[in-house]
């Protein structure tokens, strides 16, 4: 009976063994392939100093960073839905449903700050989220997208930027 119990301890870890080798090759291919989505920035615009970019937005009606520009490539072609969400995963805004996106293309999507009622979001971090649909995937790249509550202005009234042009 002992011996018995040895050959199926030893069978067990061997088995142990067998399966962390092929784990650890299963990841190290992961780790070669290219990533899906990449190449994410997000810029207020307009872009007043190209030299020196703001990475969020106030969406108050002062014409200087009321939106964000959300640019990224794609390394495999397919239909996507593109969302700005919170951190935990509530949609806030749909910014483009059932889009194609070509590989190796960049596209560029621009969010003004309002949620899909049309109120204004509240200030805080939200992250982007692209859903590719032919390989029923969510793609949430990392950084955030930073809106900053900011005095509300009459529409229409665009102040020129104080600061001199580089």
């Amino acid at each position: 009976m002992p011996r018995r119990r040895a050959n199926a301890a030893a069978l067990v870890f061997a088995l142990l063994v067998l399966a962390t080798v092929a784990a650890f090759g299963w990841a190290q291919r992961l780790k070669r392939d290219p990533l899906v989505l990449d190449r994410v920035t997000f810029v207020g615009t307009p872009v007043l100093h190209p030299q020196t970019p703001v990475h969020s937005f106030t969406p108050n009606g002062d014409c200087r960073y009321d939106r964000i520009r959300i640019k990224f490539r794609v390394t495999q072609s397919d239909d996507a839905i593109v969302q700005v969400v919170k951190p935990g995963g509530r949609v806030v805004k749909t910014l483009a449903r059932d889009e194609f996106l070509k590989r190796y293309h960049y596209f560029s999507f621009y969010w003004d700050g309002r949620e899909r009622g049309g109120a204004v979001a509240a200030p805080g971090r939200y992250k982007l989220r692209v859903k590719l649909l032919g390989q029923e995937r969510n793609l949430v790249p990392p950084g955030v997208i930073r809106l900053h509550r900011a005095p509300a202005r009459p529409p229409g009234e665009c102040e020129p930027d104080p600061r001199p042009a580089p």
